[in-house]
């Protein structure tokens, strides 16, 4: 197949079509323009889920490649009024399923939301819809090359009946026959209520029904007078699918204070009909968007053109890698080659120096005789080291020993002789008391050349005038001693 034929099939920008899809719990609507004229079909939702009914739907279309602006109807979504949290745009998506989470069943991770403050009474409008019916109408769109932009709800599309500068009611009938009130303030949706015990056999007016009717509409009327702080409701728009839209309005006309005209936007009776052709304009849905991009399931990411692109490409590196290795044996076999001849002369030259160093090897004798040299010179300098180190200690005396007793002198002890040597250092002489003696040697610690005397013997007497003497024999710590 040629490149341009390729490329003519890839869809552009300007191709994608629009396409509103509204779901309800017993009808799939799809409305598309076709030939500068909207093209509407429906199929109804029996005994299958509304998912398969919408592929089959897409399918018979033959729909693909297009922008779908999905539209929940009743049955399919709630509908709450909340008081102001006061939330901002950017955290009513993440917020509001908390909000409301003691005003319905699902838990707030399954549910997605979206709202709007209200000019009534401080509160806040909140729509509400199921997270997974999203996904799997998503997931069933994109089988068929197409996008979702927006989901909207039946509610809000209303506002295409009214005049959006304006404040007006629509006595609307749903796919279900319920017949309800909705009043949208310069385009936004306000206020709804349902209103029970009328019902329309499609055939005439009965007078009674339509004094019930207009009793319930006055009501209403009645309390957004008070509610309403903007505009009031200056209008009612008649769109029923069961009764004579213009003979209502006239009926209705005479009955109520404000102005009555029926819905002529569009000529089809059937109520999703035209709920799906008000989708197609562009802003039918400003306020609120109960889709995000966080919902949509994620693109597998093989592929089964993916997997042949990827087999492709691993079975062309392994013969990269195959060659390359092979090339690198080749250079390695021609490397081992010569490293093999290298070490074969490298063997032989070793061999005859091996050969000519045994020829000076020196005899057993002379070795011998050489290490008992060796070990009589060793024993000479250690002789040697001992003098030199007696006549250092000798030449130093003991200036020290007694420099650091005279440091030492107290009060309650008093010395008389002393004898020392280079490992002896006795003392005798006399003490005021018994614990004189001991804190006296304690002391000897804190100077160096009487830190390392060690005494071993000390006695304690009195002499013939009752004085209290002391005798104290130590030597030095030797090496051994320390250790």
């Amino acid at each position: 197949m040629a490149l341009s034929s390729l490329i003519a099939k890839i869809p552009t920008r300007r191709q994608r079509q629009v396409v509103s899809l509204i779901v309800s719990s017993n009808q799939v609507v799809i409305s598309y323009l076709l030939h500068e004229s909207h093209h509407v079909t429906s199929l109804p939702v029996t005994g299958m889920d509304a998912v398969r009914v919408v592929a089959q739907l897409l399918q018979q279309q033959d729909v693909n490649h297009s922008d779908v602006h999905l539209v929940l109807g009743h049955g399919l979504y709630q509908s709450l009024l909340i008081d102001n949290p006061g939330l901002s745009d950017e955290d009513k998506r993440s917020a509001l399923p908390f909000q409301i989470k003691d005003y319905i069943s699902d838990s707030p991770s399954e549910i997605v939301a979206d709202g709007y403050a209200l000019p009534v009474a401080n509160r806040y409008q909140v729509f509400v819809c199921n997270k997974s019916l999203l996904a799997q109408l998503d997931d069933v769109l994109k089988k068929n090359q197409c996008r979702l932009t927006n989901v909207s709800v039946e509610d809000v599309l209303l506002r295409q009946w009214t005049a959006l500068d304006k404040a007006e009611m629509v006595l609307s009938q749903d796919g279900q026959g319920a017949i309800q009130l909705s009043v949208f303030s310069l385009g936004k949706l306000c206020f709804q209520r349902q209103v029970r015990g009328v019902m329309f056999d499609g055939v005439s007016l009965s007078p009674s029904v339509v004094d019930d009717l207009a009793l319930e509409i006055q009501r209403s009327l009645d309390y957004l007078r008070s509610q309403l702080k903007e505009a009031q409701v200056s209008g009612l728009v008649v769109s029923v699918q069961a009764a004579d839209n213009t003979e209502l309005a006239f009926q209705l006309s005479s009955r109520l204070t404000v102005k009555v005209r029926p819905q002529t936007l569009f000529d089809s009776d059937d109520h999703l009909h035209n709920i799906a052709l008000a989708a197609l304009e562009t802003d039918s849905s400003p306020d609120i968007n109960l889709f995000s991009d966080d919902l949509r399931q994620s693109t597998p990411l093989l592929s089964f053109e993916r997997m042949l692109l990827c087999w492709g490409v691993s079975a062309f590196m392994l013969v990269l890698v195959a060659a390359y290795q092979q090339w690198q044996l080749s250079n390695a076999n021609q490397a081992l080659k010569v490293s093999t001849s290298e070490l074969q002369v490298a063997q032989s030259l070793s061999d005859e120096l091996n050969s000519q160093l045994k020829l000076h090897l020196p005899s057993v004798s002379m070795v011998n005789d050489t290490n008992r040299a060796q070990e009589s010179v060793r024993a000479k300098k250690a002789a040697l080291d001992a003098v030199r180190q007696h006549d250092k200690a000798l030449q130093k005396g003991h200036a020290d020993t007694f420099r650091a007793l005279a440091t030492l002198s107290r009060r309650d002890v008093s010395v008389s002789d002393i004898f020392v040597s280079q490992g002896t250092l006795n003392i005798q002489g006399l003490a005021s008391s018994p614990d004189a003696v001991p804190a006296w040697i304690k002391s000897f610690e804190t100077q160096p050349p009487l830190s390392q005397r060690v005494f071993e013997h000390m006695a304690l007497a009195r002499d013939e005038n009752n004085r209290l003497t002391f005798s104290l024999q130590s030597k030095r710590e030797n090496a051994e001693g320390k250790q």
